[in-house]
């Protein structure tokens, strides 16, 4: 299963490649958000790990652009933005998960391992 983090932080980034790659069946790659969001969808990640804020977009536009071409590719939003409004933004906009930076690093990975195992 493909992985991919969009995350404009490096450190983050490689944190959750080098968590998410120790299981097994799982390919991931991450990349700064910077880039064209369509490539995004051009890499066919099965799952998605979007950060809210990135340095030159909002990781809740990305979201729309992704939920429209690709309705059915589970994204997690990871934030230190945790707070209602976020989360019912990301909602409303089609994420399937909402996790804190600071705190939720496991269960981000439980969800992502979960999902593997029913698809």
């Amino acid at each position: 299963m493909k992985v991919l983090i969009v995350d404009d932080s490096s450190m983050i980034r490689e944190r959750l490649i080098k968590l998410l790659s120790a299981f097994e069946g799982l390919n991931v790659l991450g990349i700064s958000g910077d880039e064209d969001w369509s490539i995004i969808g051009g890499l066919k990640p099965d799952f998605v790990v979007l950060d809210i804020k990135l340095n030159r977009r909002s990781g809740v536009d990305i979201l729309k652009n992704l939920k429209r071409i690709s309705p059915y590719m589970p994204v997690a939003m990871l934030t230190n933005y945790y707070d209602n409004y976020y989360i019912s933004k990301c909602r409303e906009f089609g994420a399937d998960y909402f996790f804190d930076k600071s705190n939720d690093f496991d269960e981000l990975a439980n969800a992502i391992i979960d999902y593997k195992r029913m698809n």
